[in-house]
C-alpha cells in the first residue's frame, strides 16, 4: 500500500536528519540551522497552511530573533539545532524585545535536534507581557511534532514533503562532510564516512515458503507466541527451523537475496533452486531503480549485522543501531583495543549499580553506533554516528535511556566525539578482514579507512589515548530514583 510505504520513508529519513544534526551539533557546528533555513520552507508551509512564508533573512540579513514569518498569517519560526531552554528564552526575548508581536500572533522554535521532554514554562512567561503568549508544550517542536503533522496530510502532500525531506537529509550530508573542508582550522579533518568495498555478487531467488505453516510450525519447534509482525519475522523463522542461524539476507517482493551464494548454503531451503540467479553488484548499486538501491543498502546492513554478532556487538531489533554488548555471562565491563596513532582501550560495554545497594543492577550501560550506507561521487561510504544505549537487563531499552543519555552527552568534547567516529571505523575495519580469511577474496563486505581532508596540521595536538573523556564520561553520578529503569 502507498500510504504505508511512504509514512515508512518518512519516518527513516526524519530519523536520519535528527541523528545527522545531532552529531553536527555534537561537533560543535551548531550552525546547521543556517543551511536548512530554506529547505524547511516547503514543509512548513504545507503542514500550517502557510502559503506566504519566507525567510526572513533574505528580507534583513540576519534578520534578529526569527528566520521565517509569513506576515499575511501573521506565524513566525526560529529553527535552531540547540535544544535547551536557554535557546528558547533568548529566542521569546528577542521576539518581545523588538515588538514583534506587532506583525505576528504566533511564534514557534523548531528544533531540528530532539527536543526535551519539558521546558520551564515559567521561566518562559517571566519574558512576556500581556501582548503575548507563548505555549511551551505547543510551540516548541521538533522533527517529531513535524512528521506527526505530516501523516495528516493526503497522500500526494506526504510523497511531496517526503521529497523535501530527502532534499533537507542531503543539505544535512553535504553540511557535515563537505563543509569541513572550508573551516579555517590548523587541523587535520576526520569525517564519519569510512569508504567500504562492495562484494562482486548479488544471489537472489524466489521464495517458496508457506507464512501460515511456518508460523504454525514456529509455534510448536521455536516456542514461538503471537503473530509474525511482517514477512521478514517469518522468512527469519523458516530458516531457523531449517537450522539456518544467519541474518545476511533480504526479503523484497516475495525474493531472497544475500551476497552469500544461495546454493551453496542453508539459505537454498527456503527458496526455489531453480530461480536461484547471480548478479553483478552493480545491477543494484547503479541501478535507476530506488528499488534496486534501497534492497543493496538494506543487504549491506544485513552484511553487517551478521559480521558483527560474531564480534558481540547487537543491533537494535526495532531501531536498528548497534550496541556492545559483554563477550561472557556475568561480565561487569568490556574493553576493546584499537590502535589511532598509538595502541589504546576504549570501555565499551558497564555495569552500573546503586550506589546505596551495590549489589543492585541500576543499568547497563552499552557504547553504540548508527551506520548508513551511500553512494557519494560514485564510491559507497559506511556513515558512521556514535552515541550511547543504556538498558535495564543488558538488551531492553532502560526507561531512563534518554535522560542518561542526555546527561551522558554533556560530558563529552568534540575530541571525544571524533575518536568515537575511528574507534568504531577501526572495528569495523578489523571485524571484516577477521570475518575474510583470504583478503583476495571478493565476496564480503570490506570496511576501509575513514575519508579525511588534508590540511595544515600544525598545532594539533592529537589525543588517541581511550580519549579524554573516556571513562569520565562513563558517569556514575546517577541518583537512586533511577533504579526502576
Amino acid at each position: 500500500m502507498r500510504q504505508l510505504e511512504v509514512e515508512n520513508q518518512l519516518r527513516d529519513v526524519v530519523s536520519r536528519i535528527i541523528v545527522q544534526v545531532e552529531l553536527a551539533t555534537a561537533q560543535g557546528r551548531t550552525d546547521v540551522n543556517l543551511a536548512l533555513e530554506d529547505a524547511f520552507i516547503p514543509i512548513l508551509k504545507s503542514v500550517f497552511n502557510l502559503p506566504h512564508l519566507i525567510n526572513l533573512n533574505r528580507k534583513q540579513k540576519n534578520y534578529p530573533g526569527i528566520d521565517l514569518g509569513d506576515d499575511h498569517d501573521r506565524v513566525a519560526f526560529q529553527v535552531t539545532s540547540t535544544t535547551g531552554l536557554e535557546k528558547v528564552k533568548f529566542t521569546v526575548g528577542q521576539f518581545m524585545s523588538r515588538s514583534y508581536y506587532n506583525t505576528f500572533d504566533e511564534l514557534y522554535v523548531l528544533m531540528l535536534g530532539k527536543k526535551q521532554s519539558s521546558y520551564s514554562q515559567n521561566a518562559v512567561n517571566a519574558l512576556l507581557t500581556e501582548d503575548f503568549s507563548f505555549n511551551c508544550a505547543k510551540h516548541i517542536i521538533d522533527l517529531g511534532d513535524i512528521l506527526g503533522m505530516v501523516t495528516g496530510l493526503r497522500l500526494a502532500a506526504q510523497e511531496r514533503v517526503l521529497a523535501e525531506f530527502r532534499h533537507i537529509l542531503g543539505e544535512v550530508d553535504a553540511f557535515i562532510s563537505i563543509r569541513s573542508e572550508t573551516v579555517e582550522a590548523p587541523t587535520a579533518i576526520t569525517t564519519n564516512l569510512q569508504a567500504i568495498r562492495l562484494p562482486d555478487a548479488v544471489y537472489v531467488a524466489e521464495l517458496t515458503i508457506n507464512d501460515k505453516a511456518v508460523v504454525e510450525r514456529a509455534k510448536v519447534e521455536l516456542s514461538y507466541r503471537g503473530y509474525a509482525k511482517g514477512r521478514r519475522a517469518v522468512v527469519k523463522m523458516a530458516l531457523l527451523l531449517n537450522d539456518v542461524q544467519t541474518d545476511a539476507w533480504v526479503c523484497h517482493d516475495n525474493k531472497l537475496f544475500s551476497f552469500t551464494d544461495i546454493v551453496a548454503s542453508g539459505l537454498v531451503s527456503i527458496v526455489d533452486e531453480g530461480t536461484v540467479e547471480r548478479l553483478d553488484v552493480a545491477d543494484l548499486a547503479d541501478s535507476d531503480e530506488p528499488d534496486n538501491v534501497n534492497v543493496l543498502k538494506q543487504l549491506l546492513a544485513a552484511e553487517a549485522r551478521q559480521m558483527l554478532k560474531a564480534r558481540n556487538v547487537r543491533a537494535h531489533p526495532k531501531d536498528g543501531f548497534f550496541f556492545f554488548v559483554p563477550v561472557e555471562d556475568g561480565q561487569d565491563i568490556r574493553r576493546e583495543a584499537w590502535v589511532g596513532k598509538a595502541s589504546a582501550t576504549r570501555t565499551v560495554y558497564v555495569v552500573r549499580y546503586q550506589k546505596n545497594d551495590p549489589d543492585k543492577v541500576l543499568h547497563h550501560q552499552h557504547f553504540s553506533f548508527e551506520l548508513t550506507f551511500s553512494n557519494l561521487g560514485g564510491t559507497w561510504f559506511a556513515q558512521i554516528v556514535p552515541s550511547w544505549y543504556f538498558s535495564y537487563n543488558g538488551f531492553k531499552r532502560s526507561n531512563w535511556h534518554d535522560k542518561l543519555l542526555s546527561k551522558q552527552k554533556r560530558l563529552e568534547l568534540n575530541l571525544s566525539v571524533r575518536n568515537a567516529v575511528r574507534f568504531v571505523a577501526y572495528f569495523l575495519s578489523n571485524s571484516s578482514e577477521a570475518n575474510e580469511a583470504d583478503e583476495a577474496d571478493d565476496t564480503s563486505l570490506r570496511f576501509g579507512t575513514l575519508l579525511e581532508f588534508d590540511v595544515d596540521r600544525d598545532g594539533e595536538e592529537d589525543v588517541d589515548d581511550e580519549d579524554i573523556a573516556s571513562d569520565a564520561a562513563f558517569d556514575d553520578d546517577v541518583t537512586d530514583d533511577e533504579v526502576a529503569a
